[in-house]
């Protein structure tokens, strides 16, 4: 699929990253984005070069090697913080809240990695405002992102940022509701199997092993380990939206399986659209839930479709819709039969 823009601004570079800081990152080699460029008041273009061997990215068990959705949604992430610093005149000190987000993948054969490093372009529109005491405060984004010249997905997003002093008092009351002294274990469960959730890397499970089917629901545990330097770039004061996006994916391949026969090997996210409703505390018990009759394929029958919701304390602070759909080149993602119950445990 060929996406005319008019054509990519001449001003986009493709030879260093943009500076750290500007993408919230700590890490150089985190940092995707490689250039940027106001095209009009309220349309950039941002550039971006896409990792081959990322070790949280990449670790994937596909037959083929392929980008990864998460990876596309850091891209999308990257450039509406870099267009906000650099052309929206917001301070480099405030704090961003991801509100929502929808993001579908338009061409499952542009993410099939070459023998190459692929260049991306990401076009940004702010489509709408958030206009507080006068002043712009967020703002919805339509991006499209194109691997190579090929529209690969298409994102749009709700964010709104906070002054520092603003923010702080905000998450002063929020983690005051938090125990002062948690069990250093109640977030850091043992992990399932890499196999149930397409990963190869133990270190990249974000769900555990203890997964439970109580009242029709499957519920599974979300690890936090602020270890995972894929996942924690820096530190933080609250779980990052990246992480429960990916334990909602790895909560999904399990669901796929256990209640369609479908081998998380043959499987990309293709689409997830989520809402955030509260802040991912620290030291809280974190699960991923659905029910069984969320769980049904497509009229295609390649696409799984699914709800989900990640709760904390007895309330869901996100909740997601997601698609997987079966790998380019996959004529069928049915199985003859799950994962056995060793796999599971």
């Amino acid at each position: 699929m060929k996406i005319d823009l008019g054509h990519a601004s001449p001003g986009l570079a493709y030879e260093s990253t943009v500076p750290r800081h500007m993408v919230h990152r700590a890490a150089v080699s985190e940092v995707f984005l490689t250039g940027g460029v106001c095209c009009s008041d309220l349309h950039f273009q941002c550039s971006a070069q896409l990792p081959r061997a990322h070790r949280y990215f990449s670790d994937h068990t596909h037959p083929q090697s392929h980008y990864d959705m998460l990876l596309l949604l850091e891209v999308f992430r990257q450039a509406s913080i870099y267009v906000s610093h650099a052309f929206l005149d917001v301070s480099i000190q405030d704090k961003f809240i991801y509100l929502d987000s929808d993001t579908r993948l338009l061409q499952r054969s542009a993410l099939v990695m070459r023998d190459c490093p692929a260049t991306a372009l990401v076009d940004v529109k702010v489509v709408d405002e958030y206009v507080r005491n006068g002043v712009r405060s967020g703002v919805t984004l339509d991006m499209t992102l194109l691997i190579q010249g090929e529209a690969a997905a298409h994102k749009r997003m709700g964010i709104r940022w906070l002054d520092e002093s603003s923010w702080n008092r905000m998450r002063a009351k929020a983690m005051h509701k938090v125990i002062a002294h948690p069990d250093p274990q109640i977030q850091l469960p043992a992990p399932a199997l890499p196999s149930l959730v397409g990963r190869a890397y133990a270190g990249n499970v974000v769900v555990g092993s203890n997964i439970q089917e109580q009242d029709g629901a499957l519920i599974v545990p979300v690890i936090v380990d602020q270890g995972n330097a894929g996942i924690f770039d820096h530190p933080l004061d609250h779980i990052p939206g990246m992480l429960l996006l990916e334990a909602c994916r790895q909560t999904a391949l399990i669901a796929a399986n256990r209640y369609q026969g479908i081998n998380p090997e043959e499987v990309l996210l293709s689409r997830c659209q989520v809402r955030f409703t509260r802040f991912g505390e620290f030291g809280l018990a974190t699960t991923c839930r659905l029910t069984s009759d969320a769980v049904c394929l497509a009229d295609d029958q390649e696409t799984v479709l699914m709800s989900l919701l990640i709760e904390q304390d007895g309330q869901a602070i996100a909740t997601a819709s997601l698609e997987l759909t079966a790998l380019a080149g996959s004529a069928d993602v049915r199985l003859t039969a799950p994962l056995t119950q060793t796999e599971r445990v």
